[in-house]
C-alpha cells in the first residue's frame, strides 16, 4: 500500500538559474528637479561557499533608467531593468554544479550544489537634490534548472512552491510507467524546498506480480537530517532495489519520518525480454536530476583514428625495411551509433522527451567498468510525427576520451599507493524540520588529508560533507546544546489572507481568514531565515479553500454611509492655518446625487458624514469634486479611499472619479481621507 501523502507542508520557491533573471530597480522620486546624472547600481550577493551563512559580493552593475516617457497624457517612470543572470553559465549558473550519480550507486546522496541562497542590493546615487540610497532585498533561492521560454513566462516564479505543492514532482520530465531492464542503473532526484523539513528521508517500494497483487511497502533506503533546498538522488533500479525475480514492476516513492509521502509516485515496468542491443545513457535533464535512457535497438561502434608522421631523409645504400615516414603519434576516439528501438507505448510522450537528450549538459555511457562522459553529436530530432505505427529514433555519440593503445581487461578499482581520508571543516548546528536545535554537531565540509600523518594532500582539495557520500563524516552529539533551541525564533504572523469565502449564500459576504502562525514556530541560525519559513508557512495556508472554511459570512444588505476625514485644517476664511495656501473644499457624488457637500479642513480634523443618505450594497462610480475659493496659493492634496487602496491627486479644482467601487455592508462608513500631498 502506497503511503498517505502529507497534507501540511509548504513549499518555498526558488528562481531558475538556467533562465534569463531580471530586476528592475524602481524609479527614483519622480519629484526631483533634475534626474540628470542618476545612476543606479544592483550587487549580486552569494555564498562564501555552498549552504554557507556568510556572503560575499559577487558582482555589481551599473545602469541608468530608461528615460521619462509620457503615454496620452501620463508620465512612466521605469526606474533601471537589470539582467543579473543570463541564463545558462550566467553569473549564479556559473557558480552552481551537477553531481553525478556514483557508478552503481545504491545509498541515497545529496547535492548541495545545484542550489544557492543569494540576494540583491539595491543603490541610487546622483540626481538634483542629490539622492543616495541603498536597501538590500529579501534572501532568494536559485536551483541549476530551467523551463522553456514559453512555460517560464507562466511558471517561472511560481512552479517550486505552487506546481511542486499539488505535483509533488521528481526532477524529471520521462513519463511514467517506465519500462528498464532488470540490470538498469536508474534513478529519480527531488528537490526538499518544503517545510517542516523531514528529520528523515525514506525510499518505499513495493512490487506488482503478474495476478495483479501487490507486496506490502518497504523502505529500501534511509538518509537522516537532509538539509533544506538541499536535492537528493535515489538510485531505484530493479537491481538495487532487490525487486523478485518472479515480480513485473515495482513503485517508488519519498516519505518522511512519520511515514507520509511527500514525492509523487513513479511506476516502473521490468523487460526480462532478452534483448540483441541493450545499452543505457545517463544524462542530466533541464530540471537538475539525472535520468537514464535505454537503447534498445542495433547500433554499432567504430574507431577513428588520427595519425601524425615526419619524414626521415633516406640515407644510400639504407636497407629495404628502411621508413622515409615516422610515425609520431596516432590518437583516435570512438564513435557510437544506437537506436533507441521501437517505443512500445506513449510514443508521442517519448518523442518528445528525446529533446532532453539534445538540450543535455552532461551525458555518460553506462559500462560494466564505470560511466564514461560521451557528447551527443546527434543535432536533430523529429519531437513530433503524426499518424505513425512504430517509431524509433536513432543517435551518434562520441566518448570524450583519447583512444592511444587498445586492451580489453576486467573491470577492477586501482589502489592508491598512501591511503588519504577526508577530515571535517566548519563545524554547525544539525537543525531539525523547523529549523531549530537538534543537539547534534555537523562537519559543512571536509579536505583531503594523508590518513598516516593528517597531512594536506596538494593540491588541495575540499568538498561538501553530504549525506550518502562515501566519505561523509556523521553528526556528532553535543549534550551541551538544548533540543528545540534557536537564537532567532521567527516572529508571530497574525494576518488576514488576500482570498475572501466564496461559498456564503446570497445576500452574505465572505470574509478573509486570519492566518496564525504564533511566534517561535519556526527557528534558524541566522537572522531572517525562521520568519522565511514562516512566510512559506503563511503562503502556503493562503488559499481560496482555507478562506472556504475558516472565513466568515456576514449579511451584506445592509446599506452604508459614506464619511470624509478632512485632516488639513482649515480656519474660517478657508485658507489653510500656519500658511497663505487656500484649503480645499470636498463634495461626494453618487449617481449624480450630493452624498456628502462642502467639508472642510478644521482643527482638530473632524469627520463629516452622510448623514440620512446611504447606498446599498453593489458597484458604483464615486466623483469627487474639490474646489478652491481662489487658485493661488492653493494647498495640494490626495483624496484616498483607504479600504480599497485607491487614491486620487489634487492639485487644482476639479471633479475626480473612483470608478468601479465595489461597496459591501462590512465598508460602514465607507471614509475618504483628505490629507497633504
Amino acid at each position: 500500500m502506497i503511503d498517505a501523502a502529507a497534507s501540511d507542508l509548504s513549499f518555498l520557491p526558488l528562481k531558475f538559474s538556467r533562465n534569463k533573471l531580471s530586476h528592475t530597480i524602481e524609479a527614483a522620486d519622480p519629484a526631483l528637479t533634475s534626474r540628470v546624472g542618476l545612476k543606479y547600481f544592483l550587487t549580486l550577493f552569494v555564498p562564501e561557499y555552498p549552504f554557507s551563512n556568510l556572503f560575499e559580493a559577487l558582482h555589481t552593475s551599473e545602469g541608468r533608467e530608461v528615460p521619462v516617457s509620457t503615454e496620452g497624457g501620463v508620465q512612466v517612470f521605469s526606474g533601471a531593468e537589470f539582467r543579473y543572470n543570463s541564463g545558462r553559465n550566467g553569473k549564479l549558473d556559473g557558480l552552481l554544479s551537477y553531481i553525478k550519480p556514483r557508478w552503481k550507486q545504491n545509498s541515497l546522496s545529496l547535492s548541495l550544489s545545484q542550489t544557492t541562497a543569494y540576494y540583491l542590493r539595491e543603490a541610487i546615487q546622483g540626481g538634483t537634490p542629490p539622492v543616495a540610497v541603498a536597501a538590500d532585498l529579501a534572501k532568494a533561492y536559485a536551483i541549476k534548472a530551467g523551463l522553456s521560454n514559453e512555460d517560464f513566462h507562466a511558471y517561472g516564479d511560481t512552479f517550486f512552491k505552487t506546481w511542486q505543492a499539488s505535483k509533488r514532482q521528481f526532477l524529471t520530465w520521462q513519463p511514467d510507467q517506465k519500462t528498464v531492464s532488470p540490470t538498469q542503473e536508474e534513478y529519480l532526484s527531488f528537490l526538499l524546498n518544503f517545510s517542516p523539513a523531514p528529520t528523515e528521508l525514506r525510499l518505499r517500494v513495493h512490487f506488482r506480480y503478474a495476478d495483479g497483487s501487490a507486496s506490502a511497502a518497504y523502505t529500501a533506503m534511509t538518509l537522516s537530517n537532509p538539509m533544506l533546498y538541499s536535492i537528493v538522488t535515489c538510485p531505484v533500479g530493479a537491481a538495487v532495489l532487490n525487486v523478485p525475480s518472479n515480480a513485473t514492476g515495482y513503485e517508488v516513492w519519498l516519505s518522511d519520518h512519520n511515514g507520509r509521502r511527500f514525492t509523487e509516485t513513479r511506476t516502473y515496468h521490468i523487460d526480462r525480454s532478452l534483448q540483441v542491443a541493450d545499452r543505457s545513457v545517463l544524462f542530466v535533464n533541464s530540471l537538475g536530476g539525472w535520468d537514464t535512457f535505454r537503447l534498445t535497438g542495433e547500433g554499432s561502434r567504430s574507431l577513428r583514428v588520427i595519425q601524425t608522421t615526419a619524414e626521415i631523409e633516406r640515407k644510400a645504400g639504407s636497407d629495404p625495411d628502411f621508413s622515409e615516414l615516422k610515425i609520431i603519434s596516432i590518437e583516435g576516439e570512438h564513435e557510437l551509433q544506437a537506436s533507441t528501438g521501437y517505443f512500445r507505448k506513449d510514443q508521442a510522450a517519448y518523442l518528445k522527451y528525446l529533446d532532453e537528450l539534445l538540450l543535455s549538459d552532461e551525458m555518460y555511457l553506462i559500462t560494466d567498468k564505470g560511466h564514461r562522459p560521451v557528447q551527443l553529436t546527434t543535432t536533430t530530432n523529429v519531437d513530433q510525427q503524426d499518424n505513425t505505427d512504430l517509431v524509433a529514433r536513432s543517435f551518434t555519440f562520441r566518448i570524450l576520451d583519447t583512444v592511444e593503445n587498445h586492451s580489453d581487461l576486467p573491470a577492477s578499482q586501482p589502489t592508491p599507493a598512501r591511503v588519504t581520508k577526508w577530515r571535517g571543516l566548519n563545524l554547525g548546528q544539525v537543525l531539525d524540520g523547523y529549523g531549530k536545535r537538534t543537539g547534534k554537531l555537523a562537519f559543512s565540509r571536509l579536505e583531503k588529508v594523508f590518513a598516516d600523518d593528517n597531512t594536506l594532500v596538494k593540491p588541495y582539495s575540499v568538498k561538501a560533507n553530504v549525506q550518502g557520500d562515501p566519505d561523509y563524516i556523521a553528526p556528532i552529539t553535543d549534550p551541551s546544546i538544548v533540543v528545540g533551541s534557536t537564537p532567532f525564533p521567527s516572529a508571530a504572523i497574525n494576518r488576514a489572507g488576500t482570498f475572501t469565502r466564496s461559498n456564503c449564500g446570497a445576500n452574505f459576504l465572505g470574509s478573509t481568514a486570519m492566518i496564525t502562525i504564533p511566534a517561535g514556530y519556526y527557528g534558524g541560525e541566522r537572522a531572517g531565515d525562521a520568519d522565511e519559513l514562516a512566510e512559506g508557512r503563511y503562503n502556503s495556508l493562503n488559499t481560496q479553500d482555507f478562506a472556504n472554511v475558516n472565513g466568515t459570512c456576514v449579511v451584506n444588505n445592509v446599506p452604508v454611509h459614506f464619511a470624509i476625514h478632512h485632516k488639513i485644517p482649515m480656519d474660517t476664511n478657508l485658507k489653510v492655518v500656519g500658511s497663505a495656501d487656500w484649503g480645499p473644499v470636498v463634495d461626494i457624488r453618487v449617481d449624480g446625487k450630493e452624498i456628502i457637500s462642502n467639508t472642510v479642513g478644521a482643527t482638530p480634523p473632524s469627520i463629516g458624514t452622510s448623514g440620512n443618505l446611504t447606498v446599498t450594497p453593489g458597484t458604483y462610480d464615486i466623483i469627487v469634486q474639490v474646489e478652491y475659493v481662489n487658485q493661488a496659493p492653493i494647498r495640494k492634496c490626495k483624496v484616498v479611499l483607504a479600504s480599497k487602496n485607491r487614491e486620487v491627486k489634487v492639485e487644482q479644482s476639479g471633479y475626480f472619479a473612483f470608478d468601479g467601487v465595489v461597496i459591501n455592508s462590512s465598508d460602514e462608513p465607507l471614509t475618504f481621507e483628505v490629507v497633504n500631498l
